[in-house]
């Protein structure tokens, strides 16, 4: 008899230890799954204040920050740092594969005409720096924004790596599927293939196919490591 009583409070003793320890394995993922989801809605505030800034400099300026053409006039830098004024953002061979030109100015002349609050160097190519150069965004401390234009048009991307001497590296692997459909959600449509944001990929700037990301036209919600990068159109 008592050896049957010990062996039923083993029994409920166990199952109490499994039912805390399922308790205590849910409580993490859904603390992770919250603080995941508090860092894309950062980034969406921290897109809306840069969209504020380009739009207060070229109300301003009448130009692009990076791609205005006479920085030293309007004193926006002491030395010449201006662009082409063609209303496109590129590098100095009018492409986007490079981090510099008007590439890497744009963040500089959004801080130093104080549309934004923090600092950039406008270094170039491998002088170019995420956090000195290019934004650090709020995804984390690996991940940075660059600008760029295209189609006539001007964008961020998300998922900023490094720079070398003549290319743009960008971390292929940024945000999860879930999370680049919630953002895509709330800036957009939720369409990746559409619209102002979409899903993007690769190691450079505006690769818009990733198969990994993008599956029958729709985030692809199975992959549930980051596979994702994401483009924004400026507005």
């Amino acid at each position: 008899m008592t050896s049957n009583k010990k062996s039923a409070f083993t029994i409920i003793e166990t199952l109490i230890v499994l039912c805390l320890a399922t308790i205590l394995i849910a409580g993490i993922f859904f603390a992770k799954k919250m603080i995941r989801e508090n860092d894309v809605k950062a980034l969406i505030m921290q897109i809306k204040k840069y969209d504020a800034a380009v739009n207060n400099f070229t109300a301003k300026y009448h130009a692009l920050p990076g791609d205005i053409a006479d920085t030293a006039t309007y004193g926006i830098t002491t030395n010449f740092t201006g662009g082409n004024g063609n209303n496109i953002i590129t590098d100095r061979a009018q492409s986007t594969l490079s981090a510099n030109s008007e590439i890497s100015n744009f963040w500089l002349h959004l801080s130093k005409t104080k549309m934004i609050d923090e600092n950039y160097d406008g270094n170039q190519d491998e002088e170019a720096k995420l956090g000195n150069t290019f934004p650090v965004s709020k995804l984390g401390d690996k991940v940075g924004i660059v600008a760029f234009g295209a189609e006539g048009k001007t964008f961020y991307q998300i998922g900023f790596d490094f720079s070398n001497t003549d290319r743009i590296y960008m971390k292929d692997r940024t945000l999860k599927t879930d999370e680049a459909l919630l953002f895509d959600k709330k800036i957009d449509d939720g369409n990746p293939k559409k619209g102002r944001v979409m899903a993007a990929g690769g190691e450079y700037v505006n690769i818009l196919e990733n198969t990994e990301c993008v599956k029958f036209d729709e985030y692809n919600q199975k992959k549930v490591s980051p596979v994702c990068q994401l483009r924004v159109e400026i507005r």
